[in-house]
């Protein structure tokens, strides 16, 4: 195997495990990548507000322990 068939089949590999593929399917159909876009966005707002809400909950237990305040009422 000469130098240039290993440098070729080594580039091969890394595309495979870079999933360069998957993200020529995405770009080549604006409609999948729309939607992709979309849902994946729903769900990181989800996330970002279920966070956000615990946080919050942990945030208002700590000061209720501290300064003796019930928030229940």
């Amino acid at each position: 195997m000469t130098n240039w068939e290993k440098l070729t089949a080594e580039l091969v590999e890394a595309l495979e495990k870079s999933c360069v593929r998957d993200l020529a399917l995405y770009v080549r159909s604006p409609r999948r990548l729309i939607v992709w876009s979309f849902v994946s966005g729903i769900f990181r707002g989800l996330g970002s507000a279920i966070g956000f809400s615990v946080l919050g909950a942990i945030a208002l237990l700590i000061l209720s322990r501290i300064f003796g305040m019930d928030f229940t009422k």
